[in-house]
């Protein structure tokens, strides 16, 4: 079996880094929950009995008891980070971002040549999801790069330093300074050579300044270390769709299935591909194997339930979501696509559901787009048109919305006699070339208005 050779490809259009990651099971966007980013926590061993003692205190709300433990817990153990530093990742845990803040703001005021809370302060400028702060990243992770030949404990030095690296490239890469990335990210593996984060990262790296072959092996590289994660095939199958060459990523989708047939991720990573890219009956049938290889997977269920919306066979979207439902009632992709499938079919009961699912994920996820634009299709649905126009109104308000959620909007907005509106909804959402479920119905309503 021989992989496809490596083509280069000139459009090299929105290359998001999170897609080596995780697969979307959701014909929503990624719902983004919480305010503070996956941020590495530094390494504190909880056996020590005045970290055991700070952590019972941090428990019971005593701050201060909490703080002062963990200052003789550095004191008797040079290995561990700042105190402060501690308390700034327990809060973290906790979701509390001011607190975050506030302690990592102390560490450096009590600690200015320690360079962790830099460190930590770069990422959480750089990775929130709301507010992006790339020069501040900059300096900080710079800040720290300044300060680690200064740490005394050599256990600690080893585990920062490459975190200093990661960083200084991942803002290279918000930027676009793709050669400035792969600089820091060698670094990297100068200092873990094993990281298959590190290598992962590179490839990307490299695919952007159009050096493939490279980029590939960096990908075997990294599955020989981890071979749990996504084939290396898979990935490059993703790299080129993300570059919107189709026959390449056609090519690599095929040969990764041929390589790994036995491999979960890489048949529902194919099937959302072959979804994304319009071929809803390889989509079908690379979700069905992938739900042969195991039953229980929720991703399968979603994605499964995500190609019935889009085959508009809403009775088995709701079939597969409801199973999803069932597997995890928290679950946002399930329980927001369970109130799609449902609110479409003729049933009053069933559209009664649907606005309580929808009701609910709108009270939970406040902040969510995708759950207010389901929220207000919904209601629209049950016939509540006016409810529905405020909800959809105010969610266009907001900013970017999804090529469904404009349909969503354009309907009601039709209903309501405003034509112009629901016209320009509409021939934007219909502009892009990527498939979505309300597409067939977007382009009927568009004829009717007149376009």
């Amino acid at each position: 079996m021989t992989p496809p050779p490596i083509r280069l490809t000139l459009t090299l259009a929105a290359f998001a880094i999170c897609a080596i990651l995780a697969v979307s099971a959701s014909a929503a966007n990624q719902l983004e929950i919480g305010e503070m980013p996956d941020t590495p926590a530094p390494a504190v061993d909880e056996q020590i009995q005045e970290v055991k003692d700070a952590a019972e205190r941090f428990n019971k709300l005593d701050f201060d008891g909490a703080l002062s433990k963990l200052k003789e817990a550095v004191t008797k153990n040079p290995q561990l980070p700042p105190a402060e530093v501690i308390m700034a990742s327990w809060f973290a845990r906790a979701n509390q971002p001011g607190a975050v803040r506030l302690y990592l703001d102390a560490a450096v005021k009590e600690n200015p040549n320690d360079p962790e809370a830099y460190i930590i302060l770069g990422d959480v400028n750089l990775n929130n999801p709301r507010d992006r702060r790339q020069t501040e990243a900059d300096l900080l992770y710079a800040k720290a790069a300044e300060l680690i030949g200064g740490v005394q404990n050599e256990e600690r030095k080893q585990k920062l330093a490459p975190r200093v690296e990661a960083g200084l490239a991942a803002v290279a890469a918000a930027r676009g300074d793709w050669a400035t990335s792969q600089t820091h990210l060698e670094k990297w593996l100068t200092l873990e050579p094993k990281s298959d984060t590190a290598m992962q990262r590179l490839a990307i790296a490299l695919f952007r300044q159009k050096k493939a072959a490279e980029a590939r092996d960096q990908l075997k590289a990294a599955y020989e270390v981890n071979p749990k994660m996504l084939h290396w095939a898979a990935i490059m199958g993703q790299f080129y769709a993300q570059a919107e060459d189709d026959e390449n990523a056609k090519q690599w989708m095929t040969y990764a299935l041929q390589a790994a047939p036995k491999d979960l991720n890489v048949w529902l990573v194919a099937a959302q591909w072959s979804l994304d890219a319009g071929r809803l009956g390889d989509a079908e049938t690379q979700a069905a194997t992938a739900m042969r290889l195991d039953h229980d997977s929720l991703q399968a269920k979603n994605l499964r339930g995500v190609i019935a919306l889009f085959k508009e066979d809403y009775a088995s979207a709701e079939t597969y979501f409801e199973a999803a439902v069932s597997q995890s009632p928290s679950n946002f992709a399930a329980t927001n696509n369970l109130a799609l499938a449902l609110c479409e079919q003729d049933d009053d009961t069933k559209k009664r559901k649907a606005v309580e699912y929808a009701t609910n994920n709108a009270r939970m996820y406040p902040k969510a787009s995708e759950a207010a634009s389901t929220y207000g299709w919904v209601l629209y649905k049950a016939g509540r048109v006016q409810e529905a126009d405020n909800v959809l109104r105010q969610l266009a308000r907001s900013g970017r919305i999804s090529q469904d959620t404009a349909y969503f909007i354009a309907r009601v907005a039709a209903e309501m006699g405003r034509k112009d509106e629901a016209k320009a909804l509409l021939q934007n959402a219909l502009k892009s070339t990527r498939p979505f479920s309300k597409q067939r119905e977007a382009k009927a309503l568009l004829a009717e208005l007149g376009n």
